[in-house]
């Protein structure tokens, strides 16, 4: 690429090397092997430091992008849970998408992997992988084995193409010295890394290796000629030194090694040049320099004076003006010369200019979201100010007069099931099209998509006169609503919660909660049911008389989980009585009261009892056998069977519940025996009681908690007394006991030896035998 500035630059360098050369020809001939030798190795310093500077930024992006992994909500998951694919696959998903998005969005990153001690597997922008069949195994044990927090490494892995070479990061999840829960394993592409480095050679006077703390390469483009070529001494050297140079003979020729090495991990840096070739060069380019310089001085001078008066100046001054305001500069492959660079420059700042038009335009919609999340939350206090909002954001509502609409929305699994989550964002921008359109005809109003699970109406009521007729539009909306989205997708059906009218912007906030709780009611009436708390309140009586049946329905679900069988069928005989001379309370009331008695009774058994994936049949079957039942006496024998049917399946599930609670403990203390583990900690993983825990471990497993864990430890504390060298303190530490004097307790207890005699005849032992 020809451009001027360099050009220029060259000129002047050329002449002064040639005034330089006339006025000390003799001196600089004399003194040009020295001054070449230290330009070489200030050269190379300087390589070095750029090199290292590019080397350790991106070093210290994959630690922060490490760190700030590590504190990722869905990773602590990935790291403390049990994964289950078919409860929990959303956080492993999250996870899964959180690393690729990381990946695409740098140069450097090949690859990142978790891995989860309590499931010994590890998951990665591309799956799920078993430790056995993981490609870097061995440095992750080494990694585990160890006490650091993190550390590098490099490694490589076959491929399709041949191998990627990489350079690994581990870093402890969560950050601690002791029993990694788990480790965030972070690969850097090789090549791209040593490229970068290589791009900073612009002058090409040799070629940068990367070397860890104990010399063992980490990046070069030829790995075979190093290390094996350097020994012991000189890396001691590099390691005590740690910036200079030395001449080695690699395959027969003399080299110029200079390194570098990173105060910040240790690393080391080298570039290596051969030696003859390069003060070779030196002395034939004097020669030449000398023989050109008295050639090119006068054009020289004649052209510097002709392009910077007529032609370079002005350009020069627009180049250098648009270079002091841009943010970074432009990719050399975009131009060719000034004028392109002037051209690209133009066309940049017009990208950049569009780019943030829409970035504004964003944020402005998200501010007017915000702003509606505020209404309904309650935090708009000032209503002049809110009003100034309304109007900068064009929000399509009117300063006074307001009813908020609360929909809940069904779908029908079967058919949209959880995992089309593409299907179910349709649907539900469907039904916000179908509310804005049926919004726009009855006035001003907004629709929210999605606040607290819920879609939001908030519709201007001041152009109807009373407060009954604002509720009955409101009404007629709601209707308009479910049939309209009910004719349009079978599989979706709206229950509509009404919320109260009211005149100031601040107690929109009101309303909104009314509807919330409205909505409950839906269990009584049914999905697809307009619940306005309007009818609610002015029904005052049947709505107190119903909370109080409803009460005593929850109270008999609460006997019957717990087990007082003969408690919930008291409370169920009170209320069939209550109903039966209740004379004041309507049928449709007394009919929505056993209905939601016996939804309730589904939902335990749905909750409790059903095992996942079973059909259910058995629920239909009580659905239709209830709507044939004539009388209240008929309906206390069949919930009086279903209550015993519930109950005694609900005491089998407890009993089968504690041996599987029992053998997750188990399994839990072996993996953990070695750290602190007290009862309180089995309690909270199952979240029950301690007692009740400690009480259910002694009857599952014959043996207390304390003697379980302590022969758990004892096991091992044997294991390692026998086959290895370890003290009695380094034992202590890695069974859990802690103490010394706490495996010389235990061993006295179990053996009557204290673990040196238990060590000693286990020696013995071993002689005999061998004899």
């Amino acid at each position: 690429m020809k451009r001027t500035v360099f050009i220029r630059l060259l000129l002047h360098l050329t002449i002064a090397m040639v005034l330089i050369t006339l006025i000390a020809g003799t001196l600089v001939y004399r003194y040009t092997n020295s001054m070449l030798k230290e330009e070489v190795l200030g050269t190379n310093t300087e390589l070095l430091a750029q090199t290292r500077k590019i080397v350790e930024q991106a070093l210290g992006e994959v630690q922060q992008i490490a760190s700030s992994l590590a504190l990722n909500t869905d990773v602590q998951k990935s790291v403390w849970l049990s994964w289950n694919l078919e409860e929990e696959y959303r956080f492993l998903k999250n996870t899964s998408d959180l690393f690729s998005d990381r990946i695409n969005s740098s140069n450097y990153l090949h690859s990142i992997y978790l891995y989860s001690a309590i499931n010994q597997k590890l998951i990665s922008s591309s799956g799920i992988t078993d430790v056995p069949q993981f490609a870097y195994n061995a440095g992750l044990n080494k990694f585990l084995e160890s006490r650091s927090t993190s550390f590098w490494e490099a490694a490589s892995q076959a491929s399709g193409s041949g191998s990627d070479n990489v350079i690994s990061f581990y870093f402890s999840v969560p950050i601690q010295n002791v029993q990694k829960k788990g480790a965030l394993l972070i690969n850097l592409k090789e090549d791209v890394l040593y490229n970068a480095v290589v791009n900073t050679n612009k002058r090409k006077l040799g070629n940068v290796a990367i070397l860890d703390s104990d010399g063992k390469v980490l990046s070069y483009k030829d790995k075979s000629m190093l290390l094996s070529r350097f020994d012991q001494a000189d890396i001691e050297r590099i390691q005590r030194e740690k910036e200079g140079y030395f001449v080695e003979e690699i395959n027969g020729v003399p080299t110029l090694v200079s390194y570098l090495t990173s105060s910040s991990n240790g690393w080391i840096y080298l570039t290596l040049n051969p030696y003859d070739e390069v003060f070779k060069k030196s002395k034939d380019v004097i020669h030449f320099t000398l023989l050109i310089s008295l050639v090119v001085l006068a054009a020289g001078i004649m052209l510097m004076v002709i392009v910077s008066r007529n032609y370079y100046l002005p350009v020069k001054k627009m180049v250098q003006s648009i270079t002091s305001n841009m943010d970074k500069p432009l990719p050399q492959v975009m131009y060719r010369d000034e004028f392109g660079f002037i051209r690209e420059s133009i066309n940049q700042l017009f990208h950049q200019n569009e780019e943030f038009k829409a970035k504004f335009r964003g944020q402005e919609l998200i501010l007017q979201d915000h702003v509606l999340v505020n209404l309904l939350s309650g935090k708009a206090t000032d209503d002049e100010e809110m009003l100034r909002q309304f109007e900068y954001y064009k929000i399509n509502l009117e300063p006074e007069q307001f009813i908020v609409m609360v929909l809940r929305i069904h779908l029908d699994q079967a058919s949209v099931p959880e995992s089309e989550e593409q299907v179910r964002n349709l649907i539900h921008f469907q039904i916000r099209t179908i509310g804005e359109e049926l919004l726009a005809s009855y006035g001003k109003g907004v629709y929210v998509s999605q606040f607290h699970r819920h879609d939001v109406i908030i519709m201007n009521a001041e152009h109807w006169a009373d407060h009954n007729e604002a509720f009955a539009k409101a009404k007629e909306m709601a209707f308009r609503m479910i049939t309209t989205v009910s004719s349009q997708m079978e599989q979706v059906l709206i229950t509509v919660g009404i919320g109260g009218r009211y005149r100031k912007i601040s107690e929109i906030s009101l309303s909104y909660n009314e509807a919330l709780e409205a909505l409950p009611y839906e269990q009584i009436a049914g999905k697809g049911s307009i619940l306005s708390i309007h009818d609610l309140q002015v029904n005052r009586a049947n709505r107190n008389r119903f909370i109080a049946y409803r009460n005593q329905v929850d109270k008999l679900i609460g006997d019957l989980k717990t087990g007082n069988l003969d408690k919930a069928i008291q409370t169920k005989d009170h209320i069939i009585e209550q109903l039966d001379t209740d004379t004041q309370f309507g049928f449709s009331y007394k009919r929505m009261i056993l209905t939601h008695l016996l939804n309730c009774l589904v939902a335990v058994r749905v909750e409790l009892v059903q095992k996942d994936g079973e059909p259910d049949e058995e629920e239909h079957r009580w659905y239709g056998d209830f709507s044939k039942l004539h009388n209240l006496e008929e309906c206390r024998t069949w919930l009086g069977r279903a209550m015993e049917k519930t109950s005694a399946e609900l005491q089998d599930k407890r009993e089968n519940k504690n041996v599987e609670v029992i053998e997750k403990l188990v399994s839990y203390i072996r993996d953990h025996f070695r750290e602190p583990i007290g009862l309180q900690t089995l309690a909270d993983l199952v979240f029950m009681n301690s007692n009740y825990v400690s009480k259910m471990f002694k009857e599952v497993t014959g043996q207390t908690f304390i003697d379980f864990l302590t022969e758990i430890r004892f096991e091992e504390a044997c294991r390692l007394l026998q086959n290895t060298d370890k003290n009695i303190n380094e034992i202590a530490e890695l069974t859990g006991f802690g103490q010394k004097q706490n495996v010389i307790r235990t061993f006295k207890k179990m053996t009557g030896l204290t673990p040196t005699e238990y060590r000693n005849r286990g020696v013995l032992d071993r002689l005999s035998e061998e004899k």
